[in-house]
């Protein structure tokens, strides 16, 4: 368990002058030591749907739930909170917009909590104080920070996404953001932040699939204003078109499919005859999306990069007998280095100008016949000068302790 319950009676801790009442607190902490856990990092491109995805989560979810322990008891629980980030704001302002959604939370007519933020707290540091003890107060689950691509994050600790971290350590509050993937580079630049950002969603993914862009397609065809109506066969025709005009982005799609109904009524009225084709979709397009148009572009060949890496990737998996190393044993690998280091040592003590590259070539060769790793170090240096001479050992035979002594050079290699 994340937190922990504390109750206690004001009077306990603060003496009142002018009356004595008692009033009961209750706070949710999170132990210090625990670890802190993560949210969810919700990324994509404008218009993909990711505050229509969120709305719709939160709709399942009640905001506020009121415990009671015992019939003297009431405990206030906000299981989460959703921030919309102001362009160019500084932390200062999210703390203000903190105590604001707090506010919205609780049904305040009129800023209580708000107030108590930016009008109480003097420093960067005394608000982030007082979100962490409204966080314990209220048991609040998750802070779900809207467009956070538009804060001013800089290299101030306090004013930075590192900031929010700390807020996170304290309280134990799962931190979850959305936004476009402007905001990436800020929240995975580094494993801290990472780590903290929680599972990244990828919120566009849908739109690299054109399968799914026509299953959307079809559901738009639904509503149609059209003397003759767009059938099945066509749609599949212009489905190409509309994906080039709108990168696969619902709302773009949605916007465009509107201003289509819309031109083609208004040329209707003026009596003009209009066919809706990949030409009359490009004129719509460019008519009142012109300015979106570099941006969508980007969009495109962005999929286009990416599809060209899965095929890269995709061949390279069919070939990959070609380019894998072959499977090896660690084992082996430890003996045949050190076997190598040894014998190039004792060989090297004859043949000076026997490279070491070819001293461990050899010494492989005869490994290689040596599955059990039956031969001594010594033994391998004998079979590597013989391969060096160009005259085969030959099968050593046992002999008496009077017998003497071999004129043969490999005799002469120590067997230290």
């Amino acid at each position: 368990m994340l937190r922990k319950m504390y109750v206690w009676n004001e009077e306990d801790i603060q003496f009142s002058i002018n009356e004595q009442t008692t009033r009961q607190i209750i706070k949710m902490r999170g132990k210090i030591e625990d670890s802190a856990p993560t949210g969810f990092a919700l990324l994509g491109y404008s218009g993909c749907g990711k505050s229509t995805s969120l709305k719709q989560l939160f709709d399942n979810i009640p905001q506020v739930i009121m415990h009671h322990p015992d019939p003297a008891t009431n405990i206030t629980q906000i299981t989460y909170l959703v921030v919309s980030c102001m362009p160019n704001s500084n932390f200062a302002t999210l703390y203000r917009q903190i105590g604001e959604a707090i506010d919205n939370a609780l049904g305040y007519p009129e800023p209580v909590y708000e107030l108590m933020i930016t009008k109480k707290c003097r420093s960067l540091a005394e608000k982030q104080l007082k979100v962490c003890e409204l966080i314990e107060k209220f048991s609040i689950g998750t802070i779900v920070l809207d467009e956070i691509q538009l804060i001013n994050f800089n290299s101030n600790k306090e004013n930075s996404y590192e900031g929010l971290l700390g807020i996170v350590n304290k309280t134990k509050i799962a931190l979850s953001v959305v936004g476009t993937d402007e905001a990436y580079k800020k929240l995975f630049g580094m494993l801290r932040n990472a780590r903290r950002a929680g599972e990244y969603i990828n919120a566009s993914a849908y739109t690299s699939d054109k399968e799914y862009f026509n299953f959307l397609l079809s559901m738009l065809l639904t509503w149609q204003w059209l003397d003759k109506p767009i059938k099945k066969e066509q749609a599949q025709k212009l489905s190409d078109t509309l994906y080039e005009c709108t990168g696969g982005i619902i709302n773009m799609l949605i916007w465009l499919y509107k201003w289509i109904m819309i031109e083609y009524l208004d040329n209707r009225s003026k009596g003009k005859i209009v066919i809706i084709n990949e030409k009359f979709i490009k004129s719509v397009s460019k008519k009142h999306f012109g300015q979106l148009k570099g941006a969508i572009d980007m969009v495109n060949q962005a999929k286009v990069e990416e599809m060209e890496d899965e095929q890269i990737l995709m061949l390279a998996e069919s070939d990959k007998n070609k380019y894998e190393m072959p499977e090896t044993n660690v084992e082996n690998l430890a003996y045949e280095s050190k076997m190598i280091n040894i014998v190039i040592g004792k060989v090297h003590q004859i043949y000076t100008d026997v490279t070491s590259d070819d001293i461990a070539r050899y010494v492989r060769q005869i490994l290689a016949e040596d599955e059990y790793h039956r031969m001594k170090p010594t033994e391998v240096a004998k079979e590597v000068v013989a391969i060096i001479t160009g005259s085969p050992t030959r099968k050593k035979r046992r002999s008496s302790s009077k017998a003497p002594a071999s004129k043969n050079i490999c005799d002469y290699i120590s067997n230290t």
